[in-house]
């Protein structure tokens, strides 16, 4: 059997919504194998370490049977998705979609606001903001950062990464830049992905 990518999107913190198989699964066209994750945003696990733990062996089940991973965060997923990042570094390429990445200073929304319903996604922006300073080069690569050219929920200057491909999104509003693009922006995300899969 000939080694398969995998695609793992995670959603944001209203991740458990139905619907999202049915919004991804159109992926398969362009040759990959799509999934969704729930890290489970609201549930009684408060810290975020469980739930990157679940994820990483989710990943590292495919890995190591000789199959490829790509990751796409939406939302709060995207800090997941870059945490994941750090801790399995042979993960092909992660997309983030309009999400935060770092706390920011006198923004609005505050993390504080942000996360006041998920203690475990404020544990996962920060964690990602710890470390990131020890990013390699390589790493950031791998990195697509789609970024709304307004968002109400994320502030944009918490979001961009340097040293990865940060682009802005022709569209408006955080809920609805976040469903183009897994719908009619798809083309972008899956291209980045799979040039990144023929880099390797």
């Amino acid at each position: 059997m000939s080694p398969e990518h995998h695609v793992i999107y995670v959603p944001g913190l209203n991740d458990g919504r139905k619907g999202y198989e049915l919004l991804i699964n159109r992926w398969s066209m362009y040759g990959v194998v799509p999934h969704v994750h729930r890290v489970g945003w609201h549930d009684e696990e408060k810290s975020f370490k469980p739930k990157l733990k679940k994820l990483v062996a989710e990943i590292n089940k495919y890995l190591d049977r000789g199959d490829s991973v790509s990751l796409v965060g939406g939302s709060a997923g995207g800090s997941a998705v870059l945490n994941a990042l750090m801790e399995q570094p042979k993960i092909t390429a992660v997309v983030n979609l309009c999400g935060r990445l770092r706390k920011g200073k006198n923004v609005f929304p505050s993390l504080d606001i942000a996360a006041q319903r998920s203690p475990s996604f404020k544990d996962s922006v920060l964690t990602f903001e710890g470390s990131e300073p020890g990013m390699t080069s390589d790493l950031r690569k791998k990195v697509l950062n789609l970024i709304p050219l307004w968002d109400e929920v994320v502030p944009k200057v918490t979001v961009s990464l340097r040293g990865a491909t940060n682009k802005t999104l022709p569209s408006v509003e955080h809920m609805l830049s976040g469903f183009l693009g897994l719908t009619v922006f798809s083309p972008m995300v899956m291209g980045f992905i799979k040039e990144k899969a023929m880099q390797k």
